[in-house]
């Protein structure tokens, strides 16, 4: 299948998608359902706004059980931000389930937070965590992005536990490897509202992984008119070509760690998008075996041995 003309998105990037041009000008030609308007709508497929996690058992096993080691690694990789910020040594925290706080006195905290709690627009281009380009949202909406344009990108060695498992995830056949599928950490702070707005085509589903929570359970996802509280360390899998927004609780502490949302973005194959639609993208199986081979062969070999595994066995996939 030979690639497409390229996609532009709303935040003006770029990518080519592996997808026969004439069924690319078909689906931006069809007629869409009043709450499920992508660029791209292909026939065919199933719409429902979210997904049972049974749909994707390999991804959802493998990212349930390294949620909470991705989890340190994010909550670390936000403390050695806000040291940065403030020239101070990264605080330590024993944050568990997203409820305790960092150490040292609040005030202390507030002032060395100052800067990414007011932080909408600007990044320095040095830091992985850039911020969200499609003029869609008010409040702090950062990104970090782990894969795209069919492989790994080098923002995401600032994880290197949340890369490997992300590449491990691209060889189960669940996950979309190939544009549009992407991979990233998205940190909000609460008080971000995001405008209700349907993502680029209905062949593609998105899971969120929360790894960072105010509480162990949070609202602020609405899908096609019905709300979803995230869990943390628990997959949810939604449609995003439906119309979807976020609105989170207002800010609580103005902290920086102590109101972070984090999720883990991964973009999924629609269960029916059969084998002619998953056509590897060109050096995307090279770049999948590079991302194995560099970040993480301890973790893919394990996960490989979890899915080799027979049903019964399948309990934990550690890092």
């Amino acid at each position: 299948m030979a690639p497409s003309s390229v996609i532009r998105y709303a935040d003006g990037d770029e990518e080519e998608w592996p997808i026969q041009a004439d069924l690319l000008r078909a689906a931006s030609a069809r007629p869409r359902p009043s709450l499920q308007r992508p660029s791209y709508f292909f026939e065919g497929l199933r719409a429902q706004a979210f997904w049972p996690r049974e749909s994707f058992p390999k991804v959802v096993a493998l990212l349930e059980a390294c949620a909470s080691e991705l989890s340190e690694e994010v909550q670390s990789l936000l403390e050695d931000a806000l040291s940065s910020e403030s020239g101070e040594e990264p605080p330590r925290t024993k944050r568990r389930r997203g409820i305790e706080g960092a150490e040292g006195r609040p005030d202390d905290r507030l002032e060395r937070n100052k800067n990414i709690c007011s932080r909408t627009e600007v990044t320095p281009r040095s830091s992985p965590w850039q911020p969200q380009g499609e003029g869609l949202h008010e409040g702090v909406w950062l990104k970090l992005e782990l894969w795209a344009r069919g492989g790994p990108l080098a923002s995401g060695k600032a994880a290197p536990k949340t890369r490997a498992a992300v590449a491990a995830c691209m060889s189960t056949g669940e996950a979309m490897a190939v544009p549009p599928g992407r991979a990233a950490l998205s940190y909000m702070m609460c008080g971000a509202h995001v405008k209700p707005h349907c993502g680029p085509t209905n062949h593609r589903l998105r899971l969120h992984l929360p790894l960072l929570l105010p509480s162990p359970q949070m609202t602020g996802l609405t899908v096609a008119g019905e709300a979803r509280a995230w869990d943390l360390h628990r997959c949810l899998i939604f449609d995003d070509s439906f119309e979807h927004e976020v609105q989170l609780p207002p800010l609580s502490r103005e902290d920086a760690l102590s109101d972070a949302r984090v999720v883990l973005l991964l973009d999924l194959w629609h269960p029916d998008a059969g084998g002619h639609w998953q056509t590897k993208h060109p050096d995307s199986a090279t770049k999948e075996e590079a991302a194995k081979a560099s970040c993480g062969s301890k973790l893919h070999k394990l996960c490989q041995k979890e899915r080799n595994a027979p049903e019964s066995m399948r309990t934990r996939c550690e890092v």
